[in-house]
């Protein structure tokens, strides 16, 4: 099974650019065209092989993960600007909170079958996992950004600060709790990556929440301009 390790990030790294892709797809109401995956396919290899080779990955290479992506919705789905900073750091916001609960969970159950053959279905089941969250979130996000009729989102840019927050809190967390990690299944270690995962969780509930009170704060900018325009014609009849 030496093999193994490739194709767990072989099926991670394609599962995570054709879910990216399709939730900028969506969120920005452009097709995605066939020849898109494998050219974001590609450069996501070449960012994780060049921060690889220098040894500074993780900040560094989940930023370039997020101009790349921007640079695909712009130039291969044809999005706005705006939309497509916003589509990048969402997918890759979600993507790592994802990651980073995956991570928690593998940290504190994984180690004590270390060696035995059921570590391999494991580590297939979390990768599985990993999908199904990234799903799941990005279907909460579109359900929760799509629902003007134009598709049109007003003050967009609000946005942008809770999902760079985010990203950033969690790429810290992945940086320094994941760095030098000792597989351990002491109770000191148990507790730790329990907490690791209750902020993460929290982290993606926050940014869910910001999204519900972006979508709030819009409707409520819309029924306030409808009244208005309705006691403007009320008042032009009189």
């Amino acid at each position: 099974m030496d093999c193994f390790p490739l194709l767990i990030d072989a099926l991670y790294f394609t599962g995570q650019a054709l879910l990216q892709l399709l939730f900028a797809s969506r969120l920005t109401g452009k097709a995605l065209r066939l020849w898109i995956l494998p050219v974001y396919l590609s450069l996501l290899g070449a960012i994780g092989l060049f921060f690889a080779r220098l040894s500074v990955g993780g900040v560094l290479a989940a930023g370039a993960g997020v101009l790349v992506l921007y640079a695909v919705s712009r130039l291969g789905l044809k999005a706005p600007p705006l939309a497509a900073w916003l589509a990048a750091v969402l997918a890759f916001c979600v993507s790592q909170l994802s990651a980073g609960i995956v991570s928690a969970l593998e940290a504190a159950l994984f180690p004590r079958y270390i060696g035995a053959p059921l570590l391999y279905p494991l580590l297939l089941a979390a990768q599985v996992l990993f999908f199904l969250l990234c799903a799941g979130c990005y279907a909460a996000i579109l359900r929760l950004l799509s629902w003007t009729q134009d598709r049109q989102m007003p003050y967009i840019s609000l946005l942008l600060f809770p999902g760079l927050f985010c990203l950033a809190v969690e790429l810290y967390i992945l940086q320094t709790a994941y760095s030098f990690f000792a597989p351990s299944s002491s109770l000191e270690e148990l507790g730790k990556q329990g907490t690791l995962l209750l902020l993460q969780v929290l982290g993606l509930a926050a940014l869910l929440c910001a999204l519900y009170a972006y979508r709030r704060l819009c409707q409520g900018f819309q029924a306030q301009a409808a009244l208005q325009s309705l006691t403007q014609a009320a008042q032009a009849q009189k």
